[in-house]
């Protein structure tokens, strides 16, 4: 629309609900799509728009947009790896989810797994599941192994461990066995601070806008232009085209790869995982909320070393982010430990975070 004539420019401003001001015409002509969109969100919206109107829109237009630091990407290759990358790879994450249950067990006596010896009769380690049979599991940390058995009052905790976790135990020796008292996944503190920015700033997080017709895109985009402090739209989509990327350009548009990635935008980390990543993997048991569960456990639980690398060392969480999105077939929108989680697959649906607020608002196109 860029060259239209000032009869043109009245019609689209007349269209939208303004009356533009004779002085502000040249002004408008730049480029008034975007002029428009912003003026809709303005606080105290004006209905005769004039000179000055304009000239603090176009102020803010070009204003350097917010930040977006890229923290961390998490790169897998598909290849034949040795012995001693899986054991390399093993002791790497040992080490780093160590450190987090360090934090969370300073209050135990912890042990390394040689100085339990035969009058030992209650103890708390670190280590790394090697075994899992029905009711026991043999935990091994760099120092050497110890098989813990579990009774029902743990069934749940047992259920959920899978081979090759890293997790604390407390134990006590009962008829020369010993059985676990309590297990610690290098879970999210309940305390924790939960971050928000100072000014308003909204993050919409939409999926496969290409799959919309015609009249449910054009009704995505209006209410995209619609929302206040829309600083960035998150997106997920496999088949982008030019129209798309020139129709969202304007909203500070995110694309996620297929590999996990965690930005920053102000004070607010942003952990993306694509449902391409979970897809590589095999949790070992039926899982219904992956995403959590990631959280708990602080990286893939899975069995995988067969057919993936892990380039940029493990993921390993060892940064817990504010809010996690994905595209999951299930629509999410939920809160664990203070951690925004919201997955969306539906191009019908979109969230809308305010990151000031923290609070999530849900809209169907």
């Amino acid at each position: 629309m860029i060259g239209m004539n000032e009869e043109e420019i009245v019609r689209i401003f007349l269209k939208n609900g303004f009356q533009i001001s004779k002085n502000a015409l040249g002004l408008a002509s730049k480029d008034p799509e975007i002029i428009i969109s912003c003026l809709k969100k303005m606080k105290n919206r004006p209905f005769i728009i004039t000179e000055q109107h304009l000239k603090e829109v176009l102020k803010g237009i070009s204003s350097k947009p917010i930040e977006v630091k890229i923290i961390k990407e998490y790169i897998f290759n598909r290849k034949p790896i040795c012995v001693n990358d899986c054991a390399e790879e093993l002791l790497s994450r040992y080490e780093k989810i160590k450190s987090l249950l360090l934090k969370q067990m300073a209050s135990k006596q912890l042990v390394s797994i040689n100085k339990i010896g035969p009058q030992t009769t209650k103890f708390s380690i670190i280590g790394l599941v090697r075994e899992k049979n029905n009711n026991s599991m043999l935990i091994e940390d760099p120092t050497g192994e110890v098989q813990i058995f579990f009774d029902d009052s743990l069934k749940g905790k047992f259920e959920e461990i899978v081979l090759d976790d890293v997790v604390g135990v407390t134990a006590k020796k009962t008829k020369d066995k010993y059985y676990a008292e309590t297990v610690t996944f290098p879970d999210i503190s309940s305390n924790r601070e939960i971050n928000k920015t100072e000014s308003d700033m909204v993050l919409a997080v939409i999926s496969n806008p290409s799959n919309l017709d015609e009249i449910k895109y054009n009704n995505l985009t209006t209410v995209l232009s619609s929302i206040e402090n829309l600083s960035y739209v998150v997106f997920f989509d496999d088949t982008i085209n030019e129209k798309i990327i020139h129709d969202f350009s304007r909203f500070n548009p995110i694309i996620p790869k297929s590999n996990p990635s965690l930005f920053q935008i102000n004070n607010i980390k942003i952990l993306v995982l694509p449902k391409k990543f979970f897809e590589n993997f095999t949790f070992g048991f039926n899982v219904t909320d992956p995403i959590t569960l990631t959280l708990k456990k602080r990286y893939i639980p899975s069995s995988f070393f067969h057919k993936i690398h892990i380039d940029n060392e493990n993921f390993v969480l060892t940064e817990i982010p504010d809010i996690v999105i994905s595209n999951l077939d299930e629509t999410i929108n939920k809160n664990y430990k203070g951690i925004t989680i919201l997955s969306n697959s539906n191009p019908n649906k979109t969230f809308f975070v305010n990151l000031k607020t923290r609070e999530v608002i849900e809209k169907t196109i």
